[in-house]
């Protein structure tokens, strides 16, 4: 990859720090945007903004609304992780050249969540928070992830951050929103097939898919707030991507159609007559 997107990858960060052996103290550094936490006294450091690189088949930056990280044992020190990640933003960063064709139309944020031994090893990523939509990309970015040596968190605890990362297709495509009722319909055939891929995750998943220009599913993507089995994961998206979307086709003939929908529904089963809503959540087979 070039050296442009290598320059074009810089994360702001945002910690929210909280402080074993039972401390109520919470220390806040940064300014984004995310949940209420309490207000500290301690004067922000703000990180310089990513500067921004075009390149050829799309874009990577810094996520303007920063990277936060809770700590709920062990303590890491926001420069400590910096320095940690920086050798490795060029290979995250290259992860969206696995989206392939779908980097005419990807954009939006990936949110993951690194969970940190006691001793600095990274045990587990997840992607928590997905507006990209593509398992290629998130499975490359977690196998990277789950590579980088942190140093042991203070008290040698483990403890867990989040860090994002956005991205930015080439706009050679137009994205809108589509109903995930109107792809419901769809996929209620292919339940029996899906289920036989085994379980995704311990914890609930959202689905999200681009329906492209002659109704075939081009990109599918994961989130969760836990762990996504890779074979379970791959199976689901051959599955997913045979889907055929005929009348999204017919009413969009040059754009892509973008849902998120809960796996589950794919299991739901519509009650009585065709056209009425979806039953209730109906737990999938394991």
């Amino acid at each position: 990859m070039t050296k442009n997107l290598y320059n074009a990858l810089r994360i702001a960060m945002r910690l929210k720090f909280i402080v074993p052996l039972g401390a109520l103290a919470v220390l806040v550094l940064g300014c984004a945007s995310g949940p209420e936490v309490q207000e500290s006294q301690a004067k922000p450091r703000r990180m310089k903004k990513a500067k921004l690189a075009g390149w050829p088949t799309g874009q990577v930056e810094g996520d303007d609304k920063g990277m936060s990280m809770s700590m709920s044992l062990g303590v890491l020190d926001e420069r400590a992780v910096d320095r940690a990640i920086k050798p490795h933003e060029r290979a995250l960063a290259e992860c969206f050249a696995r989206a392939g064709d779908a980097r005419k139309y990807l954009s939006g944020q990936i949110v993951m969540r690194f969970v940190v031994t006691g001793g600095g090893e990274v045990s587990d990523v997840q992607v928590v928070r997905n507006a990209l939509g593509n398992y290629s990309v998130e499975s490359c970015l977690v196998t990277i992830g789950k590579q980088i040596p942190f140093p042991a968190p203070e008290g040698r605890r483990g403890t867990d951050f989040e860090y994002s990362m956005n991205f930015r297709s080439t706009g050679e495509r137009s994205v809108i929103p589509w109903s995930a009722d109107e792809m419901a319909r769809h996929l209620a055939g292919i339940s029996s097939d899906l289920a036989s891929c085994g379980t995704l995750g311990a914890e609930d998943v959202d689905v999200i898919a681009y329906i492209e220009p002659g109704g075939s599913v081009g990109s599918v993507g994961f989130a969760s707030q836990g762990s996504i089995d890779p074979t379970a994961a791959v199976c689901a998206v051959a599955l997913l991507r045979k889907v055929r979307v005929a009348e999204a086709s017919a009413a969009h003939s040059s754009i892509v159609l973008r849902t998120t929908f809960p796996l589950a529904m794919i299991f739901e089963r519509p009650v009585g007559d065709s056209g009425r809503k979806l039953s209730r959540h109906v737990k999938r087979r394991q």
